[in-house]
């Protein structure tokens, strides 16, 4: 026996619109998870949360052999040595009380944006300086501004090694040095990278 089209028709409707309700509840509850995702906290070690860089003396020869400080594009940060015989000049500067640990294990970790309007920072290996292609801000090998427009040095995260494992916190950014910090000493060692900026 045929269906009745009437029945039929409701029948249709019925499905098109449980249908549109089902798409329109899937999409609304994806939306919320993915707010939901954006804003919690990092779990995972990625940015924004402690970060187990390496073993210290693993990552110290490779900045030894390359010349280069150690790159985690994970954790936007650069990891460089801090010289010990420079710890007591950063004890007197206020800039470093959230980072001397650190520096007195004989690291320091550098957030990669510049200062001055968040370009990427690149090291420069004639020179041994951080030198930005943006504006040409520079910096020595623990951050230090040595010229260009950045308001202050290359800003920073708190680190500290743990069991012989470099670790960083992403979750806060400490802002760098003043202008004219120079706890190192170190000055630019060949060729520069960009072209050397006076301040402005």
């Amino acid at each position: 026996m045929p269906l009745d089209e009437e029945a039929l028709g409701v029948t249709r409707r019925q499905v098109l619109n449980r249908g549109i309700v089902a798409t329109f509840a899937l999409t609304l509850t994806g939306f919320g998870a993915a707010c939901v995702a954006m804003l919690w906290p990092s779990l995972s070690g990625g940015f924004g949360s402690k970060i187990r860089v390496g073993k210290f003396d693993d990552i110290m020869e490779e900045i030894a052999d390359k010349k280069e400080p150690f790159y985690l594009g994970a954790g936007r940060v650069y990891i460089s040595p801090y010289p010990e015989d420079a710890v007591n000049n950063a004890k007197g500067v206020q800039a470093y009380s959230a980072v001397l640990e650190g520096y007195e294990q004989g690291v320091v970790a550098l957030y990669q944006k510049c200062p001055h309007l968040g370009c990427r920072v690149p090291w420069c290996k004639t020179s041994q300086w951080y030198e930005c292609p943006c504006h040409g801000s520079q910096y020595n090998r623990v951050g230090e501004k040595k010229g260009g427009p950045a308001p202050r040095g290359m800003d920073r995260f708190a680190a500290t090694v743990e069991n012989g494992i470099v670790v960083v916190d992403t979750s806060t950014v400490i802002p760098g040095p003043p202008i004219g910090t120079n706890t190192t000493g170190q000055e630019s060692e060949g060729p520069h990278c960009i072209g050397a900026v006076s301040d402005h």
